[in-house]
């Protein structure tokens, strides 16, 4: 083939020789244009450290060559990952912006972990609600109560960042509660004292319990605490909307299909009933998350002045009453439920963002009122053991009014300490441990300190 000569400016074919010192020529060039570009950018790397707390000049030196300082800072941050500058401007150069997950996603995830606890906790109900097959249904609600209540631990632990180690000992809590309940149910539970309050104080453990998975390492703080309490606040309010809401909605369904002669209200009632009355908290608390409201702070100010005034009354009208709790057992009862919903009122009111001076004072009178209420209901619980003899109701009711009169006197007490009738709730729930302690002495001293009677 016929190779053509390049030719020269003046028309004339360049000689081999020439073409060689063109081509050393243009390497020259392109050898000499790298040390340059590299000098540039090891000089511009040297004023960027020089100007390290300069943040104008090195703005100015960013909008005067862009590509050169990108590079530059490139190389620093990847030579010195500990130059703050070199990262932030890294950060600035280099970011890219990662796509959030499709809300439908997490939507569906909570659905599903929803369902699925849910359904666990169901299978003792359902097992339950068989005739064919429950044994004792008194002891399977318990036992279904303990599974619901490890459940809900559970939903805690998988929403709040997986703590292995409070969850451990939730489930062994709980394990450990399942064989002691089936062990005090087998003792004699129909016919003890002792044994039933232990069944029921049960459920203050567990609650405690689920505090535990959902504050995770923050279990001692206080903050954590008020918070939690808030949460089982709105939890009890809004399972109430929803369950309302739920049996509304299923009465109308269920009267379409009566109309059209089909009959599902057995089955509603076996098992739709019991799985809604389990998936519903769950439901409840993720609307809470989501909405952050405070119903249970509002309506306990909202009533708070209703129910001082009622309590007021109350109380009068019981020292002229020929019905008194010294000798009355259903009276004496009923003072001790009252200590209970005060107390409540109480805890909840603080947890409001309330500055109403009027609310205020009537928490404060709230609570000496209930102060002289629990001292009477004291003294009518040594009355009764003074002359009935002593029993597991009569020692569990008088260790319960003493932890409530400790919980009603510090309250006051940080009222006093605080100079101010209103007291943050962060301050008021550190007592609040005191009745995990009580519960503890009721479900697992009581019962083998009466012989099971």
């Amino acid at each position: 083939m016929f190779q053509f000569e390049p030719a020269r400016k003046d028309g004339k074919i360049a000689s081999p020789a020439a073409r060689n010192d063109g081509r050393r020529d243009t390497t020259l060039r392109a050898f000499l244009v790298v040390v340059y570009t590299s000098a540039m950018k090891e000089e511009l790397k040297q004023t960027i450290i020089a100007n390290t707390e300069n943040f104008d000049e090195l703005e100015r030196l960013y909008r005067a060559n862009k590509d050169s300082f990108r590079s530059a800072i490139k190389e620093l941050h990847e030579e010195d990952a500990a130059n703050k500058t070199a990262a932030i401007w890294y950060s600035r150069l280099f970011y890219k912006e990662q796509k959030e997950k499709p809300k439908n996603v997490d939507l569906l995830k909570d659905i599903g972990i929803m369902v699925l606890l849910a359904f666990i906790a169901w299978l003792p109900i359902r097992y339950n609600t068989d005739n064919t097959i429950r044994p004792n249904k008194d002891l399977v609600i318990f036992l279904s109560s303990t599974v619901f209540s490890f459940m809900i631990s559970l939903y805690f632990f998988l929403k709040k960042g997986f703590p292995i180690k409070e969850l451990a000992v939730s489930a062994t809590f709980h394990i450990c509660a399942f064989f002691y309940l089936c062990f005090l149910y087998k003792k004699s539970f129909d016919s003890s004292q002792s044994t039933s309050n232990a069944f029921y104080f049960v459920f203050i453990l567990f609650w405690f319990a689920a505090y535990l998975c959902y504050s995770g390492s923050t279990f001692k703080e206080s903050t954590s605490l008020a918070v939690f309490i808030k949460i089982s606040g709105e939890l009890i309010v809004w399972y109430t909307i929803f369950f309302l809401g739920f049996l509304a909605v299923s009465f109308i369904i269920l009267s379409l299909f009566e109309a059209i002669k089909i009959d599902y209200w057995k089955e509603w009632e076996e098992n739709l009933i019991p799985y809604a009355c389990c998936i519903l908290p769950y439901a409840s608390i993720y609307f809470i998350e989501k909405t952050k409201y405070q119903f249970t702070a509002i309506l306990a100010n909202i009533f708070l002045p209703v129910f001082l005034a009622g309590l007021a009354v109350f109380a009068v009208m019981s020292l002229f009453s020929e019905t008194k709790p010294y000798s009355d057992r259903d009276t004496f009862i009923l003072f001790n439920v009252l200590l209970v919903f005060v107390i409540c009122f109480l805890t909840y009111s603080s947890l409001g963002s309330t500055e109403s001076r009027f609310i205020n004072i009537c928490s404060l009178a709230l609570a000496v009122i209930t102060v002289l209420l629990d001292l009477y209901t004291l003294s009518a619980t040594i009355y009764r053991i003074s002359s009935f003899g002593i029993s597991a109701n009569k020692l569990t009711l008088l260790v319960t009014n003493i932890t409530m009169l400790g919980n009603l006197v510090f309250i006051l007490f940080r009222c006093f300490k605080e100079k101010s009738f209103k007291v943050p709730a962060e301050k008021i729930v550190v007592y609040l441990p005191a009745y995990a302690v009580l519960a503890f002495i009721v479900v697992f001293i009581f019962p083998f300190a009466f012989k099971f009677k």
